[in-house]
């Protein structure tokens, strides 16, 4: 106790130095064991369910066709639970929000339609009441819902007399017989409803049956692989048998936990390499701020040895301090750990799987494992170099006699920052100009001033009622001051909604001469195109809508689909239809607009087809209003529309089309923020580094220094040779770092997350070059400045 006592008063005696190395070490530690933290929730932790390596999800699978997964028709999710022999269950799921008016207030609701067995299937146990019986399954049974354990907390307060309390939607009362514990599924669900499918819909194996999400738990033993092969025999059996629908159609199985967040798994892995590098400078630094600590003691630790200590005991001194400092920037660290744990969470909501970070044992475990790692870099090896310690040569001996070996030992950790911090920068700035340039891509429509709302409504509700209020609504909003256009769509681009169907077109042979070409659709509305201001190139744009379901709807397609399969010949008159539907559903084209990024902005045009949407045909699309000013005014006045009409709708989901825009780069651009913090700390502490090392050249130089200017030499000589001292460690680090650099930054897992950027772009390469030359000047130009002003005499002086 003695000693660490007084490894603590030597550390007080030297605030300045125990303070950087404590708050360098901190940072290290306290950013990697955030994104460990982060990592080990989203990615390698197990999901919270009972044998999770059984769980997976499923889908229908063509590989045929361009988009060759769709989701599951609810015959199929039959036929897969009789049929198949690797599975103790299959079940799915599909969103359906819903307005509850039991309140006093209409309040919209988060709510999942589920098919039987689907509790079942994950096996989990509700934390209050029960899930859903076998009658409650069936269509026409009794209604009842199980609700999330956030709901029942913000809702009902946690009420325990809650079961048996009902919920209201479209008049209808549902009874809430369970509650689900937290984690179970993401917090923004709020409530199960069994599905209850029609018997007309529950046999449909066409098309627009396929709506199910499949989940599906293995038997104990069966592989993922072998589930794959179990499903693609039951399913080629079925084409067999129903070879209209169901021949050349497969399945696929993946590993549930890979299907939600293996889309993550690039950028985050990107995130985490960045902060294991950062901790790797920040040990290095730990490192060489205690090397000019042993060479500022170098008489210390020589007259320890003069009088009688050990080289062991000396290393012993030096390595109680490096504990004692990696202890405290590890519990500062952890301090650190917590606050960045919870600002992860809230940089990235969206991420599945996100509400279940904690710092747990696991995240302690590695700031244990990152203290001893800092513990080794920093101190073992200056403190192995305090062995060599001579103190037979006397104290002048000693502190002469190994400044030259620690300057170089310096110099390589100073060039290893730099290497470092380069490759930091560089990747840095590639994920910053590939952000940039994805947020200048043209979208093909004009977000300005458009704002996006839904109004609820229930897919089992009345169409032709559902159309009696659709229509009076686009009506009465257009008529607003200050409208310019409104319109309604299924789903906005840039939104992450990729949907493919094969389709016909009359006169055309087809892609490959098949009959059949694929496309992607939408269905939108009249004004839907002038809310967003896509220009129509041929033809008119939609009609008004109409409750008429019997009148053949038009079509608008997209200039890529107009050049790709029009074969040379205007489409404006042709017909079209999905190749699965017959003569009766054959819509007429009458327009061709500008091409969208409906995939993505950072996906490249493809072929569309928007059917004209009559009132009723979709129950809860996106409605788009264009106005002449800010969107948002306008937003008590649409309600006020709404309120007038349908009194018991809710408004929801409001949102400027710029926001939705915007929401759509918050991967990238959040990875770009956090990376270019993370380089920035970098190249902070590689300037600290070489000043470190600069200044560590300074002392030990003193009196060869302060003999050249008795001799004659200049400010500018000395200054001219520091600065070149300096230089070596950097252009070695530099060229270190490109070599890696070229190898690191051409992984796969890096390319993925770039866009129109290659490693030679050349505003990342001379804003990298600038920052680095820019920190490596000022931090070397302090100690040779310092040089020169060195007094000639006094330095001749010392001992």
């Amino acid at each position: 106790m003695t000693h660490w006592k007084s490894a603590c008063r030597s550390l007080a005696r030297r605030p300045v130095f125990a303070a950087s190395c404590i708050l360098v070490l901190a940072l290290g530690i306290g950013t990697t064991t955030t994104l460990f933290s982060f990592l080990d929730g989203v990615l390698w932790k197990p999901l919270p369910y009972p044998d999770p390596e059984r769980l997976v999800a499923l889908y229908e699978a063509n590989p045929s066709k361009n988009q060759n997964t769709s989701l599951i028709a609810p015959v199929r999710v039959d036929d897969w639970n009789r049929l198949s022999e690797g599975f103790e269950g299959i079940s799915g799921l599909y969103s359906e929000n819903v307005t509850d008016t039991s309140g006093t207030e209409p309040e919209r609701l988060a709510g999942l339609r589920v098919a039987p067995q689907y509790f079942q299937v994950y096996g989990v146990q509700p934390l209050l009441g029960r899930t859903f019986l076998q009658n409650e399954e069936k269509f026409g049974g009794p209604t009842a819902a199980v609700i999330s354990r956030p709901f029942w907390r913000r809702r009902f307060g946690e009420d325990q007399g809650i079961l048996g309390k009902r919920l209201v939607f479209s008049g209808k009362g549902y009874t809430i017989v369970g509650v689900m514990p937290d984690g179970f599924a993401a917090p923004t669900v709020d409530l199960w409803m069994p599905a209850q499918m029609n018997p007309g819909l529950s046999k449909d194996r066409g098309l627009y049956s396929r709506f199910y999400q499949g989940v599906g738990r293995l038997k104990p033993g069966v592989s993922v692989t072998q589930g794959q092969a179990d499903l693609a025999r039951v399913q080629a059996a079925l084409g067999q048998q129903f070879p209209a629908t169901d021949a050349g159609w497969s399945a696929l199985v993946r590993d549930l936990k890979e299907a939600r967040v293996g889309r993550q798994r690039a950028p985050l892995s990107i995130l985490f390499a960045a902060v294991v590098l950062l901790l790797l400078i920040a040990c290095a630094n730990t490192g060489g701020l205690m090397l000019g600590q042993l060479q500022r003691r170098e008489r210390e630790l020589a007259i320890r040895s003069s009088l009688g200590a050990s080289r062991v005991e000396i290393v012993s001194v030096v390595m109680r301090e490096v504990a004692a400092l990696a202890a405290m920037g590890a519990v500062f660290g952890v301090g650190l750990s917590w606050w960045g744990v919870t600002l992860m969470r809230d940089l990235f909501p969206s991420l599945p799987r996100a509400e279940q970070v904690r710092l747990d044992w696991r995240a302690l475990v590695f700031t244990a494992a990152a203290s001893v790692i800092a513990i080794a870099v920093s101190g073992l090896i200056p403190a192995l170099e305090a062995l060599r310690t001579d103190a037979r040569g006397g104290l002048h001996h000693a502190a002469r006699g190994q400044a030259r070996g620690r300057r170089r030992f310096q110099r390589g950790l100073v060039a290893a920052q730099f290497a470092v911090s380069l490759v930091l920068l560089l990747g840095t700035g590639l994920l910053v100009r590939s952000y940039l340039k994805l947020s200048h891509v043209d979208p093909g429509f004009d977000p300005r001033n458009a704002i996006t709302f839904h109004v609820g409504a229930e897919y089992g509700e009345d169409r032709q009622a559902l159309a009696r209020f659709q229509e009076p609504l686009l009506a009465e909003i257009e008529r607003l001051p200050g409208v310019q256009a409104a319109g309604t769509t299924t789903f906005l681009p840039s939104t992450g909604a990729t949907l493919r169907v094969e389709y016909v077109l009359e006169g055309s042979s087809g892609d490959s001469g098949t009959g059949k070409i694929p496309a992607g659709y939408r269905s939108v509305a009249a004004g839907y195109f002038q809310a967003l201001r896509v220009p129509v190139l041929q033809g008119v744009a939609c009609p008004e809508m109409r409750a008429d379901l019997y009148t053949q709807p038009k079509a608008i397609v997209n200039r890529r689909f107009a050049e790709q399969y029009g074969n040379g010949i205007s489409v404006i008159g042709r017909h079209v239809r999905t190749a699965q539907q017959g003569q009766s559903f054959n819509p007429e084209i009458v327009g061709v607009v500008a091409d969208q990024k409906e995939d993505g902005l950072n996906a490249p045009a493809y072929p569309y087809v928007y059917t004209c949407m009559w009132g009723g045909g979709v129950p809860d699309p996106e409605y788009v209003v264009r106005t002449a000013g800010d969107p948002r005014q306008i937003l008590t006045a649409i309600r006020q529309v709404v309120r007038s009409i349908a009194p018991n709708r809710a408004v929801f989901g409001v949102k400027t089309v710029e926001e939705l825009l915007e929401s759509s780069l918050d991967t990238p651009r959040l990875s770009s923020q956090i990376l270019v913090v993370f380089a920035g700390m970098a190249l902070l502490l590689a300037g600290v580094g070489l000043y470190s090392l600069a200044m560590l050249a300074v002392t030990t130089r003193t009196k060869e220094i302060g003999l050249r200017v008795a001799l004659g030499a200049g400010p500018r000589r000395i200054v001219t040779s520091v600065m070149l001292e300096a230089a070596i460690p950097i252009c070695a680090g530099l060229g270190i770092g490109a070599a890696l650099a070229a190898v690191i930054l051409r992984a796969k897992v890096v390319q993925s997350a770039l866009f129109e950027v290659d490693l030679t772009d050349g505003v990342t390469l001379l804003a990298v070059t600038a920052m680095l030359a820019t920190v490596a000047l000022l931090a070397a130009l302090v100690p040779a400045r310092r040089a020169a002003a060195i007094d000639p005499i006094r330095a001749l002086r010392e001992d």
